[in-house]
């Protein structure tokens, strides 16, 4: 989704997979929430990038992974079965450069 290699797509699926994982689990605002907090803390932890154009792309990245996760977790969801996954990157602006 940020246009590294394509392996785990290739090898144990792309939104098909993902979205298994996710209907009927009835996912609850506040879980999405501190998921997407959890997120946050562990790019923190894993050293990624802390300038605001990258955290700012992941975190959008984060934010409707989740939002879309809580839709399709809810009973009776309808739910998209095949959906391209988009690729994310740095929006309008390139990466500041100081």
């Amino acid at each position: 989704m940020f246009g590294g290699p394509p392996g785990y797509t290739e090898h144990l699926g792309g939104y098909e997979r993902m979205l298994r994982h996710h209907i009927g689990l009835a996912i609850s605002p506040q879980q999405r929430h501190r998921f997407a907090a959890t997120m946050s803390l562990a790019a923190d932890d894993a050293a990624l990038p802390s300038d605001p154009e990258f955290r700012s792309a992941f975190m959008a990245y984060v934010e409707w992974g989740t939002r879309l996760a809580l839709q399709n977790s809810s009973p009776g969801a309808e739910v998209v079965e095949h959906a391209p996954v988009p690729h994310w990157g740095w929006g309008v602006a390139p990466p500041y450069r100081g």
